[in-house]
């Protein structure tokens, strides 16, 4: 469903090890593994993001538009909003750079918005 979109971002970020989308709900989508596995539980830990971003909507701030980025052992966990329903997030070498991460996830957002 993503996995077009996906290997376009990581053609241009090649420091990205795990991407995938989430729901506000907890429930993943779908994600894609790339250059080997991920020592985190990312069904744990997309879980518990969708549960932050849960509870800091609770309190009315705006989140329609969302970046929220984590150094998490030894990586950066990086959540983008995709809409308000859904986010990617991100498993990444710290070394990646995050403006042209930011230029590159709005270049392709159109695309993962129209296979939701």
């Amino acid at each position: 469903m993503f996995d077009d979109t996906f290997c376009k971002l990581h053609e241009k970020n090649k420091e990205i090890k795990m991407m995938g989308i989430w729901g506000k709900d907890g429930l993943e989508l779908e994600r894609k593994y790339f250059s080997g596995a991920v020592e985190i539980d990312l069904e744990l830990a997309g879980a518990e993001m969708a549960d932050i971003i849960s509870k800091l909507d609770s309190l009315k701030f705006s989140l329609e538009k969302y970046f929220i980025k984590l150094h998490f052992h030894g990586y950066f966990l990086i959540i983008f909003s995709v809409t308000p329903e859904y986010f990617l997030m991100l498993i990444t070498n710290p070394s990646i750079i995050p403006g042209k991460l930011n230029f590159y996830f709005d270049l392709y957002k159109h695309e993962l918005i129209a296979a939701l």
